[in-house]
């Protein structure tokens, strides 16, 4: 609170304290989203309270505003304050039960996007997964961490569902999608040999596709940077990694331009002519399902 400002009167939160400051200014949110070196969206859910402000979040905005020193530290404290007991680093953590529900606000966050990357290491990313694979993934929620009533059976018919459904975005031609995969992916047999080889299927088929390009990294080619788990990168402006029992959402920056250059160089190992992989497992699974 400034020495001018009556008690009880004025913004109180973190954010509303920060919005006013920039109101008054006459700063737009992306040119202090620019300035701060977070994106506009965090700065809007800041200043509205949508998201609990990071400490060292709320010390770039206010700094980056000239802010004075008693004030800037004020807002932090408040800010430290506000967070006891709930996330207290720069990532948005969300612990799911629903499979159903996550494919719905995933399909919402890449709705927007005009460039998508995906890498994963060990399982086909679901933008191309088929129905009895995509199954195959998503079952072991219910059957193992969950229950196998009625109830979850039919949240795992709609969880499949809705990351088919997910899928229709591949048809905008005006969106560009980046998809780099492990050798792994298709080697980790999930589901029947049937189920691997229609993925294998398709994977050649949106590979063939104007705006989507699929690299696979050999086995066998050295590595300048670990497999160490899945991401997706929408337009550079969010981060999304699924975990097993929960999902990071990341819009901070650094961790931005961190993860767009830990993809570029793991596309850097890939290899375009992914044909011959193809053939090779697909005839693996063929000759598993021929002795059956």
């Amino acid at each position: 609170m400034t020495d001018d400002q009556e008690p009880g009167s004025g913004p109180r939160t973190v954010g509303e304290r920060l919005r006013a400051r920039r109101e008054s200014l006459r700063l737009s949110g992306s040119l202090l989203a620019a300035r701060s070196g977070l994106t506009q969206s965090k700065v809007s859910r800041i200043e509205t309270g949508h998201t609990s402000a990071n400490p060292e979040d709320v010390r770039r905005l206010a700094e980056a505003m000239r802010m004075e020193p008693a004030e800037v530290d004020d807002l932090v404290r408040l800010a430290v304050e506000s967070r006891r007991g709930g996330d207290t680093d720069e990532w948005r953590v969300e612990h799911f039960s629903e499979v159903a529900r996550k494919q719905i606000e995933v399909q919402q966050a890449e709705s927007t996007a005009r460039e998508i990357r995906i890498f994963q290491p060990s399982i086909v990313p679901g933008l191309l997964q088929v129905s009895g694979y995509a199954e195959a993934v998503m079952r072991p929620w219910y059957e193992e961490l969950g229950d196998s009533s009625e109830e979850a059976a039919a949240d795992l018919i709609a969880a499949v569902g809705g990351r088919l459904q997910r899928q229709r975005i591949l048809t905008a031609s005006n969106r560009s999608f980046h998809l780099i995969l492990a050798e792994a992916t298709l080697s980790h047999r999930l589901g029947n040999p049937e189920d691997m080889v229609s993925q294998i299927r398709r994977i050649r088929e949106l590979a063939r596709r104007d705006n989507v390009t699929i690299g696979i990294i050999p086995a066998d080619v050295p590595l300048t940077f670990p497999l160490m788990h899945g991401f997706e990168l929408l337009d550079d402006t969010h981060v999304l990694i699924d975990l097993y029992t929960v999902s990071f959402t990341a819009e901070v920056v650094s961790d931005l331009r961190a993860y767009r250059k830990i993809f570029d160089i793991l596309a850097a190992s890939a290899t375009a002519d992914i044909e011959p992989i193809l053939d090779k497992y697909r005839d693996l699974y063929l000759s598993l399902s021929a002795g059956r």
